[in-house]
């Protein structure tokens, strides 16, 4: 009898999402999606079913001095925060989730998952050395510090980068495609809170 209570207690507490809790702790590689992952205290977002994404900042990317790559990373960051809702809400939306964006970097929401993302890189790479040479040479990499908020508390903290080594003609197909890539493990990260 105890032990057929104790499962009934694991099932329930796991159904309102109370054993999904991630440790206090950091992590490397967390759940092969995120780089680097810090728990930095307890948080409960059980029942919280919107995410707000406050305006990405993105003064720290290094803007490139060729004509094309610059009017290509412009032209995405102007872009970014609808792109990383869009994205993440393709991804969530099964899950029951709203994607939304907060209308300022010190929005906060007790009854949603608020995060702020900081775009490191975005580097398109070179093409002709990823033509060319391979073995990596001419790669595309993009990265993120990502913090998330349970209210006014900062819980936890993320880095991700992805790298793209494969030779796309249109760089700005190749951004869209590293933005999305690094939504879909923010996502992903949501979905395993």
């Amino acid at each position: 009898m105890k032990k057929s209570f104790f499962f009934l207690a694991v099932i329930l507490l796991a159904s309102f999402g109370l054993m999904a809790q991630i440790p206090v702790g950091t992590y490397k590689e967390w759940n092969k999606c995120i780089d680097e992952l810090e728990v930095k205290s307890a948080y409960d977002f059980s029942g919280r079913k919107t995410v707000v994404i406050l305006p990405v900042e993105t003064s720290n990317v290094e803007i490139p001095k060729d004509k094309e790559l610059k009017a290509v990373v412009n032209n995405t960051l102007k872009t970014l925060t609808k792109s990383v809702v869009d994205n993440m809400q393709q991804k969530l939306t099964k899950a029951g989730y709203k994607v939304v964006v907060g209308q300022s970097a010190d929005y906060r929401d007790p009854n949603a998952i608020v995060i702020q993302l900081t775009w490191r890189d975005m580097d398109l790479g070179n093409r002709a050395m990823r033509a060319w040479v391979g073995f990596g040479a001419g790669s595309a990499s993009f990265s993120t510090d990502g913090v998330i908020y349970d209210g006014d508390n900062e819980v936890i903290s993320f880095s991700q980068r992805r790298i793209s080594s494969m030779d796309m003609k249109q760089y700005d197909k190749l951004a869209q495609k590293g933005v999305k890539e690094i939504s879909e493990d923010v996502a992903k990260l949501v979905l395993g809170l």
